[in-house]
């Protein structure tokens, strides 16, 4: 009588056959494909830069005496009004306006009434910078008064040389006396220059017209050498005045 042994991997057992290794034959299933990422990544072009465009310059500030040339060939007339002169100052420049309104005090014209028109917009235009306004504003009745323009043209010819030069040799310096303090306390001292230029003394308009004048340059080219070269003359003429009244004072108290 003979057993009957199952044999491993046999059919008949019905038990699952050893695994021998690893299949030869391959998966009926189908693979896709591995897309490659490691693709090499190319690094985008640079952009081309725009060209720079050219800076404009910058507007040239005109000078003083550009703009007296314009005022007297804007205006042909026989007389030339307060108005007028304004107008071409404009109504922000502070420093050309004193200068102009000193100039015939400075070049002395012989009319009457002529230190009423220096000292009346002087003084007003000071006691705005005092103020610390920053406008130009004179009353009108002061800017319907009028000079002959033959007398202003004579007087802006006469100065013209010294002021041409002078615009050659100033430059921006010692900032601290053109800082809206400095330029309130200048207008104080440019108060009582006015205040001794309406006096009606002969030859004392002079000295503070000139002082003035250079103040008023120094602020228009930002120049504070220059400004304390004015206010050493202001003081200077406010000195000899006070000297000569109190000589006057005294020769009729004695």
């Amino acid at each position: 009588m003979t057993a009957n042994f199952a044999v491993p991997g046999d059919a008949a057992s019905g038990a699952a056959p050893l695994s021998t290794g690893p299949s030869t034959k391959r998966s009926t299933e189908t693979r896709r494909p591995r897309r490659t990422t490691s693709k090499a990544r190319t690094a985008p072009a640079p952009k081309p830069k725009a060209p720079k465009a050219p800076r404009r310059p910058a507007p040239r500030t005109r000078r003083t005496s550009e703009i007296l040339r314009s005022i007297i060939e804007n205006n042909p007339q026989e007389k030339i009004t307060v108005q007028q002169i304004v107008s071409g100052l404009g109504t922000t420049s502070f420093g050309t306006s004193l200068m102009v309104f000193s100039i015939p005090e400075v070049i002395p014209i012989p009319i009457p009434g002529m230190s009423a028109v220096v000292a009346l917009p002087t003084g007003i235009i000071s006691a705005q910078m005092i103020l610390g306004s920053g406008e130009v504003r004179l009353p009108k009745a002061l800017l319907k008064r009028s000079i002959p323009r033959k007398a202003f043209a004579s007087a802006v010819k006469a100065i013209m040389p010294f002021l041409e030069r002078a615009e050659k040799g100033v430059r921006p310096r010692w900032h601290w006396a053109t800082t809206p303090l400095a330029k309130r306390l200048l207008g104080g001292l440019i108060f009582i220059l006015a205040g001794i230029i309406a006096l009606p003394i002969p030859i004392t308009n002079m000295p503070p017209a000139i002082a003035i004048f250079i103040i008023a340059l120094g602020l228009v080219e930002r120049d504070g050498k220059l400004i304390s070269l004015g206010i050493l003359l202001g003081l200077a003429s406010i000195a000899l005045i006070g000297g000569a009244f109190l000589g006057l004072f005294s020769l009729f108290g004695a």
